[in-house]
């Protein structure tokens, strides 16, 4: 067994557009570079052989639309500063497929999200980070990433984070959300 996240990784094009704001920040603030993403399972333990179980699971699932539903932010690390993101179908049922091929994992509460700084930062510091940022209102996910720290159980060490794997979701459809 082996500790990783599962990410879902936006196209191209968002990718781009949040990486800049990711960077921009930790320019700023002196924080750690990531990429964007939305954990979809984090320190989950799985099995060696997770490449053929993930890989049918991301071909079964549609490119994922999710909406922005506001700037929030936390004393918590990694929701210094996040966007909400909206609650799809096919993603909580990708979430579920997950759990159920490695049950041994506790489900944890679930609250999809994009991070866009991880620093311990005052509450002040990241309103005033909020009150600064306008971001675009949906966000397209393609792919779905298996990432992990260079060494086991390091999460904190955010520069240490790699992809092991990847996958392409399913490009022949797509759940489209209409605004809540």
């Amino acid at each position: 067994m082996q500790e990783v996240s599962l990410w879902l990784v936006p196209q191209p094009e968002d990718a781009a557009y949040l990486q800049g704001i990711i960077d921009q920040l930790a320019e700023k603030y002196q924080a750690p570079r990531f990429s964007p993403h939305v954990t979809l399972a984090g320190r989950l333990q799985v099995s060696e052989q997770y490449q053929s179980s993930l890989s049918e699971l991301a071909a079964a699932t549609p490119i994922l639309q999710l909406h922005n539903q506001g700037l929030d932010h936390s004393a918590t690390l990694f929701r210094t500063v996040y966007i909400r993101t909206s609650l799809a179908d096919s993603l909580v049922t990708l979430r579920e497929q997950v759990y159920e091929l490695w049950p041994e994992n506790a489900v944890k509460p679930f609250m999809p999200h994009i991070s866009l700084i991880y620093k311990e930062l005052t509450s002040s510091e990241r309103q005033l980070i909020i009150q600064a940022l306008k971001i675009k209102e949906t966000f397209i996910f393609d792919t779905l990433a298996v990432v992990s720290p260079q060494q086991p159980g390091e999460w904190t060490a955010v520069e240490t984070w790699q992809t092991l794997d990847c996958w392409n979701l399913d490009h022949h459809s797509a759940e489209v959300n209409p605004l809540p």
